[in-house]
Parts: structure tokens; sequence; C-alpha cells
């Protein structure tokens, strides 16, 4: 069995998974920067939390629940919206991945239960000569978000 989630991150959000998130807040902003000299490992990624607001999407997952979904449940998006200078595309090999674990996650424990959530990657960082960290970046940067709930 895969693990999405490891029992250290699980406990440090759990809680916060299954509240109700108030909506006046949002945005909400997760930022973590890794840097492990040592090991060669960098990783810098800014993600944004907000009300999915693109019609186009919305009427998508609205049009997917009606023909394939016989039960409500509510989709969650993701948006990569990072300046390619910044942070290249190819380095959402490491970050899509574990966005898509935490929203598979954030689907079963979420009590908002009419609102469709957007995980969107605002910002990050890159070094070339190092291994990418980006994946470690991604969890803590989700669990800043929920610590905001």
């Amino acid at each position: 069995m895969i693990e999405i989630i490891s029992g250290n991150f699980y406990k440090k959000i759990s809680d916060k998974l299954s509240t109700e998130i108030d909506i006046s807040k949002l945005p909400l902003y997760g930022e973590k920067e890794i840097f492990k000299p040592n090991s060669g490992r960098y990783g810098k990624i800014k993600i944004k939390l907000e009300i999915e607001n693109d019609l186009e999407t919305l009427n998508s997952i609205e049009s997917f629940n009606v023909a394939l979904n016989p039960i409500n449940t509510n989709y969650h998006t993701y948006k990569w919206d990072v300046d390619e200078k910044k942070l290249p595309k190819g380095f959402e090999q490491y970050v899509k991945p574990e966005i898509i674990k935490f929203i598979e996650i954030f689907t079963i424990f979420n009590k908002n239960n009419n609102d469709i959530f957007r995980f969107s990657v605002i910002d990050g960082g890159y070094r070339d000569t190092e291994r990418p960290a980006h994946m470690l970046a991604v969890k803590y940067a989700l669990i800043e978000i929920f610590n905001q709930i």
C-alpha cells in the first residue's frame, strides 16, 4: 500500500482537515524553503488556497458530477501558476503528485460540501546543481496553510 501522507505530517493536519474552512479568510498561503547543503537538496514552493472561480472549470466539474458521479462528492482543483524563470515547469513532476495526494485526503474530510477549492502553485525556486526537495517543501507548505484555518 502506498502511503499518501506520512504519519508525522498527517498528525500535524488531521484535526485541521476536518475543520470547516472559513472562506472569508481566503486566500490562504503556505510557503516553505528547504535547503540541506550536506545532501545537496533544495526546494522552495508557495501554494495558495482559494475558492475555485474559473467558470469553465466549475462547469466541467458539474458536468462530470451529473454524468458519472451518483454520490455527491466535491472535487478540488490544482493549478500551476508559477513564473517559468523562478520555477520551471519541469519541477511540476515533483510538486503536483504531492498536492494531488493531499487533495484526495482533503476531499474525504472536507466539511465545506458546497465549495470547490483550488490549490495553486504560485511561486518557488530551484537550484540547478542541487537535488530537488520540492516534494517535502509542498507537504510543509500545505501544513502551513491548514494551520491558518
